[in-house]
């Protein structure tokens, strides 16, 4: 996904827009289900503020992604009509509108006042079939946050450009006390799934033979088995112990408490390290790009949003919440309460409490968010309805390969035979 000026990013001159939403002639109670993270628990904290705002009630109900599918894919199927809004990852979007899950909201966004507020990469990833079917509230990218004092010791000035300088910084800053690096290895299409790609397609690796055009799996290459070893290397031989099963929240909390010397995560996390508040080694944390390798360079990218199910039982009080729960006012209160960086509304990085707040952190976490998400292809993770199941046999296949129980050609050939059973069962 390449930002222009067009796009709307965050470092051209920024329009100022405020939120209005419009009311309904009768209050509604809104049931709205979410999974967790920074965002989703911060605006959860705000429901007294959307009553004020609309004379509508809403329960927002944050659970873990694990239940989150399970509930959400319940009342999808059975039609329950017991969910007014819910938590949308682009990744999940065609599926989702393959099913008739999902009630198309174009209409809607188009009137809108402040539509062109919003950073429209993020607000294009919503486009299916002709048709917009939701609002985004997150748009993360790919970062790098290492220990600026224990490099220093190691003698780096600089934190490593790429995947093989990682290694060679890797092997020198790692300690029986320090473990030098960690990454997500728990197996999932959003856990393993959003940091490993990163790796493997700085070597060539690819998915797919050429997508969109080609869909032949092609995981099991000279370039994709590169990817797997130098990921393997880096989390066996100098991430901390249980590295195997370690997702984000564990990521993000070995570097906060000082157990590991570099992470590389999802922006807003990132800046969960640079938060005094928050982490115990902010003094010492700075940042950087995702290292490079042979093929370039390719952040991970994640889009979050809002959005209908097809059987939500008030339209008008839904898209009233989606419209607050995505607007510039609470995207900048929730930028300042939680730390959250990856706001998608343009005006938001214009408002100076914002502003502030992140050159306290980091002077320049900004201006890396911008150039990761310049540096990032729209389909890091393929869009196709299949990518939830794929994700999913791929990250188990992955997650096997470092934890021993497959050898690395092992995984990538079973990741391919899956990838073409998924496909061949539409």
């Amino acid at each position: 996904m390449k930002l222009t000026k067009s796009h709307h990013t965050i470092l051209g001159a920024l329009m100022a827009c405020s939120t209005a939403i419009p009311t309904s002639a009768f209050a509604e109670e809104l049931n709205v289900v979410m999974f967790s993270m920074p965002y989703t628990r911060a605006l959860a904290e705000l429901e007294a503020d959307f009553e004020a705002a609309t004379g509508h009630t809403v329960n927002i109900d944050v659970i873990g992604q694990d239940v989150f599918e399970n509930r959400i894919t319940l009342s999808f199927t059975g039609g329950s009509g017991d969910i007014d809004v819910v938590h949308a990852p682009v990744i999940q979007l065609q599926r989702w509108v393959t099913a008739n899950w999902l009630r198309p909201v174009t209409a809607e966004v188009a009137a809108m006042d402040t539509k062109d507020d919003i950073l429209a990469g993020p607000l294009d990833s919503f486009v299916v079939n002709g048709e917009q079917w939701g609002l985004p509230f997150l748009a993360g990218v790919g970062m790098m946050a290492y220990r600026t004092d224990i490099l220093k010791a190691a003698g780096y000035d600089a934190p490593p450009a790429t995947w093989g300088e990682m290694l060679e910084v890797a092997a020198a800053v790692d300690t029986p006390e320090t473990a030098a690096i960690a990454m997500r290895v728990a197996p999932g299409q959003g856990f393993n799934m959003f940091v490993y790609p990163q790796i493997m397609r700085a070597y060539g690796g690819a998915f797919f033979a050429d997508y969109p055009t080609d869909l032949t799996p092609n995981m099991n290459t000279a370039e994709g088995l590169e990817g797997l070893n130098t990921y393997m290397s880096l989390m066996n031989d100098y991430g901390p112990d249980g590295i195997g099963n370690f997702n984000f929240g564990e990521v993000t909390a070995a570097m906060q408490n000082g157990q590991v010397a570099m992470i590389i995560d999802e922006s807003g996390l990132i800046a969960q390290t640079l938060d005094p508040e928050k982490s115990k080694m902010a003094a010492d944390i700075s940042i950087a790009a995702v290292p490079s390798g042979p093929a370039g360079r390719s952040p991970a990218i994640a889009v979050h949003g809002l959005g209908m199910p097809a059987d939500a039982p008030h339209p008008e009080a839904s898209f009233a919440f989606m419209e607050w729960a995505t607007s510039a006012d609470v995207q900048a209160k929730i930028a300042i309460s939680a730390s959250f960086a990856d706001f998608t509304r343009a005006s938001v990085a214009s408002d100076q409490a914002v502003i502030d707040n992140f050159k306290s952190i980091h002077p320049e976490f900004l201006n890396i968010r911008v150039a990761m998400l310049n540096d990032a292809i729209g389909h890091y993770r393929p869009l196709i309805p299949q990518w939830p199941a794929i994700g999913a046999a791929v990250g188990e296949n992955i997650n096997a390969a470092v934890n021993g129980i497959l050898s690395p050609q092992e995984a990538l050939e079973a990741a391919d035979q899956e990838i073409a059973d998924i496909l061949a069962d539409g």
